[in-house]
């Protein structure tokens, strides 16, 4: 799970293999604005489900990263597709945005997530907090930049937040 350098802030990233079939995995997905405007401020606004290319990628900062079963990555998917399929506007920066995207999958995958409101507009807080709450659970396998293998035979996920640009 990671911060990004644009929007989306907050993005989970899935990489690795399947456990059934071996087929690669390397996905990954935010919760943005469709325009970044004042109105957003104020008013929902047209939202979806964003992945970003491999060298976004590499910009971005990684939080921590944590191999999920098969299972698991299923209910990640389809979460991703529901949110794909939110009714328009859907999009809304204090209940609706790359936080609670990424809140949602983390709950999904039996995180810590925290509900306090303090982090509904702060990504690089709620995962820094989660990050801690999951170091907790001894379910962290690297945290930073280094990503496990993408032969380890399962999917990790990855959380981060976008660094901030220079």
């Amino acid at each position: 799970m990671g911060f990004g350098v644009t929007f989306p802030h907050a993005y989970v990233r899935l990489s690795g293999t399947t456990k059934a079939n071996a087929k690669p995995v390397n996905a990954n997905f935010g919760f943005t604005a469709q325009t970044i405007s004042p109105s957003i401020l104020w008013e929902p606004v047209e939202g979806y489900v964003i992945s970003m290319p491999d060298d976004y990628m590499a910009m971005s900062e990684p939080h921590f990263s944590l191999l999920i079963s098969g299972e698991q990555y299923r209910s990640v998917l389809a979460i991703v597709e529901r949110w794909r399929k939110y009714p328009q506007p859907s999009y809304n920066l204090d209940s609706k945005n790359c936080v609670t995207f990424v809140k949602e999958i983390a709950i999904a995958l039996r995180l810590p997530a925290s509900n306090d409101v303090r982090f509904i507009r702060s990504p690089r807080e709620f995962l820094e907090d989660l990050q801690l709450r999951t170091s907790k659970t001894n379910r962290i396998v690297t945290t930073g930049t280094s990503i496990p293998s993408a032969n380890t035979k399962t999917q990790t996920v990855r959380t981060g937040v976008d660094r901030p640009t220079p």
